[in-house]
C-alpha cells in the first residue's frame, strides 16, 4: 500500500522530497566537519613580565631618592652636564632632571640592548623615547643610543657636573664607567646598587675610597 501511495504521488511531492532528503543525509557530515572557532593567542613570553611591572622597579628605590636628588642640587654648583649611563625607561632621568638646574642639561647614556621584560631594543629605546618625549623636546635632556664605551671614547664635552652611574653592575665594567669618570674631572661621581646583590660594586667603589654617602644602594665617592 506504501509504495502504492508513493506511485500515486503528484509529480511536484516527489521533486520537493528529494532536497529534504539530501538535507538529511549530509547534515551530520556538516555538523562533524563545520570549522571550530580558532584557539585564543598565546600569550607573549614578556606578557608575564608586564604582568607584574611597576615603574618604581625601573629606577632607584624610594628610600634612595632623597640622596640621589641631593647629589643632583650639589651639582648646581657646578658647570658641566649631568651624564647618566644607563637610561633603562628614563624614570630615573626624569628625576634627575627636575632637580637640576634650569641651564643644566642631562645626557642619558643607552645602547637598549637588554631589559627586564624581554621586549626588542626598538621597543625599548621607544618607550624610553616617550617617556622623556617632554625634556628631550625642551632641551632638558639628550637621549644618546650608544655603547657607554663608545660614548667614552667620543665624549669631548665639557667637564661633568655629575656622573651617575647605573649600567652594568659587575666589577670590570664598573671599574671602567668610574675611570672614565675620574679621567674627564667629574666633579660629583655617583651610581647605584651599592648592594649584596652586585658584590662587582660593592668592590670597586670601596677600592676607590668607599662612598662618602650611602643611601639604600645610590652610594657617591
Amino acid at each position: 500500500m506504501r509504495h502504492l501511495e508513493t506511485l500515486n504521488r503528484p509529480p511536484h511531492a516527489t521533486l520537493l522530497l528529494g532536497p529534504k532528503l539530501w538535507r538529511e543525509v549530509k547534515r551530520p557530515f556538516r555538523r562533524r566537519f563545520q570549522a571550530r572557532p580558532a584557539a585564543a593567542p598565546t600569550a607573549a613570553p614578556q606578557a608575564a613580565a608586564f604582568a607584574t611591572f611597576h615603574p618604581a622597579r625601573a629606577t632607584v628605590e624610594p628610600e634612595a631618592r632623597p640622596l640621589l636628588e641631593k647629589l643632583v642640587r650639589e651639582s648646581r654648583r657646578h658647570p658641566g652636564p649631568i651624564i647618566e649611563i644607563g637610561t633603562l625607561m628614563g624614570i630615573t632621568t626624569t628625576t634627575m632632571a627636575l632637580n637640576k638646574a634650569p641651564d643644566q642639561k642631562v645626557i642619558t647614556v643607552d645602547k637598549y640592548c637588554w631589559n627586564p621584560w624581554g621586549i626588542s631594543s626598538e621597543a625599548h629605546q621607544a618607550l624610553a623615547a616617550q617617556v622623556l618625549r617632554y625634556l628631550v623636546e625642551t632641551g632638558h635632556v639628550e637621549q644618546v643610543v650608544m655603547c657607554k664605551n663608545e660614548f667614552f671614547e667620543t665624549y669631548s664635552g665639557p667637564a661633568p657636573a655629575l656622573v651617575f652611574l647605573d649600567a652594568i653592575h659587575d666589577y670590570e665594567e664598573t671599574k671602567k664607567d668610574i675611570d672614565w669618570a675620574r679621567r674627564v674631572g667629574a666633579a660629583i661621581i655617583s651610581g647605584h646598587d651599592y648592594s649584596a646583590d652586585f658584590p662587582g660594586v660593592i668592590e670597586v667603589v670601596d677600592e676607590f675610597g668607599g662612598p662618602r654617602e650611602l643611601l639604600g644602594s645610590v652610594w657617591a665617592l
